[in-house]
This record gives C-alpha cells, structure tokens and sequence, in this order.
C-alpha cells in the first residue's frame, strides 16, 4: 500500500457518470463496463497511518506500518467502507460545508488500494474476530456515492477467483498436454554421443 499516492481512474469516473444517468435502472452494458473498471482501478481510502518517519519527513510504510481505516455511518446506521476514485475528488471532499463535509479523518491521509483490498476489509472478521457488520464500500461519496454492497462485493470476487480457476486449469491441462517425457540432453553437455 503506498501512501498519498497520486491516482487517476478517467474510464472508471466516466462509467459512474453513464450509470447514475442511466437512474433507477442501469443499463446492462455500462454495469458490464463499471465491473471491468473496477477490476482494473486503484483507489485512494482515508486511512489513518502509524509508521516510522523518514528524514525527509515522509511516512514509511514499506516498513512496519498500521494502518486504520475509517467508516463513515450513514443516517440510516449502516457503515461504509470509503474509497475515492482520484486524488481530485479527495480534494472536492477536503472542501465540503455543511451536511456532507466529511470528517478530518477521511481526507487528511490515503492510502492506494485495489478493489480485492476494499472487498477483503468488508469481507472478513474483525481483527479482534466478531462479525463485520460493513454495509458496503462508498465509492467517492456525497459525490457519485456509488455503493457496492458486501453481497455484491462477495460475488465479484468469487466470478474472479472463479475465472482465474478456470484459466489456472487451462494453462495447466495445456502444459500436461505438451509435456514430453523424455530427457533431452543440453547442447554441449556430457551427455550428448560423441562421434
């Protein structure tokens, strides 16, 4: 994970904006072309960072380096794991009044992640091991605020592990096939007849 990262993800934003025009009813093409995106991008999440400082001041955190990641409650109770697209909607965020000003701690630091990092967060136990009760993850939220429920996120990483399964067993039903059992001496070797 590396820290304050610059991120850019122009396709991503772009199919956000196709899919909250679309309204209540997306069209199947651009949810088809948001989950490639996904897949494909690198989000900023707000993270709060101990770690050893440089002599340049900047955080270490190829090092030992803990990371908290906070959730933003929604006014109806659920909890959000947050995630930003680029580091210009970090900006927009760190200058929001009123209702939908986040709190310091959500963009003050980031920290790039993938889509399986945000997915395993809301996934798994906590640390301390009782039940995760994240909702789901909020993709630049008060903004595009779009939300992938953790169901969704559960099914978009099985069609992945799924996927990559299944080429694991391609490649290695291709690699059974072209093996050949004999034992072919290295040009040069000592192996090789002398005349």
């Amino acid at each position: 994970m590396e820290l304050n990262k610059t991120v850019s993800n122009p396709m991503l934003v772009g199919v956000m904006q196709l899919i909250k025009a679309d309204g209540k009813t997306p069209d199947p093409k651009h949810q088809e072309m948001f989950m490639e995106e996904l897949d494909k991008a690198e989000f900023l999440a707000p993270a709060e960072v101990k770690a050893e400082v440089g002599p340049d001041g900047e955080k270490l955190v190829n090092g030992k380096a803990q990371f908290r990641f906070p959730i933003l409650t929604g006014s109806d109770g659920r909890r959000f794991f947050v995630a930003f697209t680029d580091n210009a909607t970090v900006a927009k965020a760190q200058e929001m009044e009123g209702a939908s000003k986040l709190p310091e701690e959500f963009v003050k630091e980031t920290v790039a992640v993938r889509f399986s990092d945000l997915a395993r967060f809301i996934l798994t136990p906590n640390p301390d091991g009782s039940e995760n009760t994240t909702y789901g993850i909020v993709i630049n939220p008060f903004m595009e605020n779009i939300v992938i429920p953790r169901n969704l996120a559960a099914a978009i990483v099985m069609k992945k592990q799924k996927e990559a399964k299944e080429r694991f067993e391609k490649v290695n039903s291709l690699v059974k096939q072209s093996i050949d059992p004999k034992v072919i001496p290295f040009p040069g070797s000592n192996d090789e007849k002398k005349d």
